[in-house]
Parts: structure tokens; sequence; C-alpha cells
């Protein structure tokens, strides 16, 4: 009888460690690790790679005053809804010494 009350606590502390919580299966968090570092580097090649291409043709879309095919070759990229509300971030971006980590936010922003 010892036997089956050892089993009985035994499977239901192993009942209780597969209930819903935060961190989800603990078996699979170093795969969440891995997962999360490959979308980080991801995400950080392409943000820079944006802000390049920003600061490579800053000049050009401050002279059309963002609205000209410079700019439009940049919001080309996202989606329609978020193209007015981009170009408007960076008009107001425009205005501080940092425009291009400015405009590179908004632009990630809005990526979808």
């Amino acid at each position: 009888m010892l036997r089956w009350g050892i089993l009985g606590f035994v499977v239901a502390g192993l009942g209780a460690c597969t209930e819903a919580n935060h961190l989800g299966n603990p078996l699979l968090l170093p795969v969440r690790g891995v997962a999360a570092g490959l979308e980080n580097a991801a995400y950080g090649k392409r943000r820079a790679a944006v802000k390049a291409w920003i600061t490579e043709h800053e000049a050009a879309m401050r002279a059309e005053r963002f609205d000209g095919p410079v700019t439009g070759a940049l919001l080309a990229e996202l989606p329609e809804g978020a193209r007015a509300q981009v170009r408007a971030d960076l008009q107001e971006a425009a205005r501080y010494s940092d425009f291009a980590e400015r405009a590179t936010l908004a632009f990630m922003v809005h990526r979808g």
C-alpha cells in the first residue's frame, strides 16, 4: 500500500510540472534561447543594413523633403498602410542631429 502512495505522490508531482506557466516546458528553454539568438542576429543585421542605406541617402531624402523617389524606394518595403506614418516620422526626425537612428527606428517599427 505504501508503494501506491509513493507512486501517487510522484504522479501528482509530475502532473504539477505540466501546468501552464510563464516559462513553458523547461526542456525547451535551450531551444528557445538558440531561436531567440538567431532572431536577434537577423534583426540586428537587417537594422544595420537599413541604417546604412538611410545614412547613405540622407542628403537626397532631405533634398526631396521626404516626398520623392529616394524616400519612396525606402518606403516601398513597408506595408501600404504604414507608409504615411513613416513619412511623417521621417519629417519629424529631420529636426534632430541623430536623424539616421530615429529614421531607422521608425522604419523598423513599421516594417511589420
